[in-house]
């Protein structure tokens, strides 16, 4: 039995997607796949019996990926981009979201005060982020 595609979701890093499958014994697996480009690049850590490049859940699953991809890439307008800081992960574990607004924020204490060119922090517990503006 093939492994079941349960659930995806765009990460904050542009191009990169945690895929979730249900497994045959019931277990979740996550796997992550990172688009390079128009090429995925497929995770050789924690994959599991079946996912292999051109196997029938990979080719699946990269359809889904490129198909959200390009929808995101197609957003149009200005968009602001959150990215971590070299050494950070307050974007990546959710730390540090955009505000309604659309400025950066932390989400314990609210708008982060500029720091440097393109980076913010929070004054109360130093979470922090660069902010990209993409015209």
């Amino acid at each position: 039995m093939d492994p079941l595609l349960s659930k995806i979701e765009a990460l904050a890093e542009p191009g990169c997607y945690s895929l979730t499958f249900t497994l045959y014994t019931g277990e979740d697996r996550a796997v992550v796949v990172r688009m390079r480009g128009d090429e995925p690049v497929l995770p050789s850590a924690n994959s599991f019996a079946g996912w292999v490049p051109g196997s029938r859940i990979a080719t699946a699953a990269i359809a889904v990926v490129r198909a959200l991809h390009q929808a995101r890439q197609g957003g149009g307008g200005s968009v602001g981009r959150l990215l971590d800081i070299e050494g950070g992960w307050d974007v990546g574990i959710g730390n540090v979201v955009l505000s309604a607004e659309g400025a950066p924020a932390c989400v314990a204490h609210g708008e982060l005060a500029a720091a440097e060119a393109g980076v913010f922090r929070c004054e109360a517990c130093g979470a922090a982020a660069r902010y990209d503006r993409q015209p």
